[in-house]
């Protein structure tokens, strides 16, 4: 029996008549009877006793009406699945982003995206910009949520927003009593800041440098937060990307516009050349809606 038998055959079981299955399936009666006389021919039984113009199903029929129960629950297991996926309520998405990122931009990005998805299984590492860039081209995850630009070639970016360098400083803090904190306001108090060789510290030398102020660091440190952790511990200032300081994540520090301005450009980043799940690309959309939308991520 093929599939069209089979369903023709499920909907007389069903309905109880011939037309009544030519009506659900939206087919001619003729059509059903002579599809149905076939099959059993082809089957060398019969499947249905004519007794006074009415349909009664033989005892094979019944048994394999159960048999064909079986297979339509398996279809529809199929076409629930296929479902889930296209609505991405069911899968794995594999995320990595920048440090700073990780602290509130996008968990709340995951949060509302997952909502009603509770099948779909996510997993979010941060990394290092390298390590970022590596993950993704090397297909351990899916996206990249970066604050710094890429050129490597087998990847695409998509630019979202740009994020500023700014200040950060205790509440107490006198430079907190300043609207923008330049390199020379800094000069009296220890700095936390980065090496020159990571990407947030070539945006900070390169600060100033264009002013001419020699930057001096007290305390070393790789990533934002931790910098902003050390500020709300009373260490010292800091220069850090906005994005670290999204979301009242470090409650008692306070932030300062900052000249010469400098920004971060945040960018979801991808393979070029493989094409992103359902899910993926839902979760960008998600990002998108996040910041353009939310009040606490704008500029």
């Amino acid at each position: 029996m093929n599939l069209r038998q089979i369903e023709v055959f499920r909907a007389v079981m069903q309905n109880g008549s011939i037309s009544e299955a030519a009506r659900f399936l939206r087919v001619s009666q003729p059509n059903i009877s002579r599809l149905l006389h076939h099959t059993e021919d082809q089957l060398g039984m019969r499947l249905f006793e004519r007794i006074k113009g009415r349909l009664y199903p033989t005892a094979e029929a019944t048994m394999l009406f159960a048999e064909v129960e079986k297979a339509y629950r398996g279809v529809q297991i199929v076409n629930d699945v296929a479902l889930d996926l296209a609505e991405s309520r069911v899968g794995r998405l594999r995320l990595v982003c920048s440090p700073s990122l990780g602290l509130a931009l996008v968990p709340q990005a995951i949060a509302r995206f997952r909502e009603g998805r509770e099948g779909l299984r996510i997993t979010l590492e941060i990394l290092s910009q390298a390590e970022l860039i590596e993950s993704v081209r090397t297909h351990q995850a899916d996206l990249g949520i970066s604050m710094f630009p890429s050129d490597d070639p087998n990847l695409a970016a998509e630019k979202l927003r740009h994020g500023r360098l700014v200040c950060i400083m205790p509440r107490a803090h006198p430079l907190a009593s300043m609207q923008t904190v330049t390199p020379a306001d800094l000069v009296d108090y220890p700095l936390i800041s980065y090496h020159q060789d990571t990407p947030q510290g070539k945006v900070v030398e390169d600060a100033f440098n264009q002013v001419r102020v020699k930057r001096a660091s007290a305390i070393e440190v790789r990533f934002g937060h931790t910098a902003c952790a050390l500020v709300q511990a009373g260490a010292g200032i800091a220069l850090v990307d906005e994005f670290s300081v999204m979301g009242a994540t470090f409650p008692g520090v306070e932030q300062r516009a900052f000249a010469p301005a400098k920004s971060f450009t945040l960018s979801i980043l991808r393979d070029r050349l493989r094409p992103v799940s359902r899910a993926a690309e839902g979760f960008s959309g998600q990002l998108r809606q996040s910041v353009g939308t939310d009040v606490a991520l704008k500029i």
